[in-house]
């Protein structure tokens, strides 16, 4: 089976990984030039500004955290 995801936010990346881990060909499209959909980091005046989520914390959101934790991010503590 091969399927096709559009967009690369954080649903997409999600759904792409987890449909490539059953074993699905999996092709991700996105029109920007960055992966994240709304959840980025800026940079204002020499200061990093995380956007996208109000709230994404290891007690609302267990589950993504630990996901992100596991594939995409290393944590900085």
């Amino acid at each position: 089976m091969r399927v096709a995801v559009i967009g690369a936010g954080i649903t997409g990346l999600v759904s792409a990984y987890e449909l490539a881990k059953a074993g699905v060909d999996v092709v991700v499209y996105e029109k920007e030039d960055y992966l994240g959909g709304h959840a980025k980091t800026v940079t204002v005046d020499g200061v990093d500004l995380d956007l996208g989520f109000m709230v994404f914390n290891r007690y609302s959101y267990s589950h993504s955290v630990t996901w992100a934790y596991n594939v995409l991010v290393t944590p900085l503590l």
